[in-house]
């Protein structure tokens, strides 16, 4: 497998010691041909987030208009 800096695109068959980049020192590497990390799943909330979210910036927005028309 070969090491790749996403920094300086440093390609070699040798990693750094510690994991650490050998042309630049980044920590920033990858294997190549290293299987992908697994995707988490959402949860099945999200609507009831978005939701939530707008009702908060409708009240942050009516509470910032009473302030300013006091």
């Amino acid at each position: 497998m070969a090491y790749l800096c996403r920094d300086c695109s440093y390609r070699g068959k040798k990693g750094g010691s510690g994991g650490a980049c050998p042309a630049c020192g980044s920590f920033n590497m990858t294997l190549a041909g290293a299987a992908p990390p697994e995707r988490q799943v959402d949860s099945g909330n999200s609507a009831r987030r978005i939701r939530l979210l707008i009702g908060l910036w409708v009240l942050f927005f009516a509470l910032l208009a009473q302030k300013l028309l006091e």
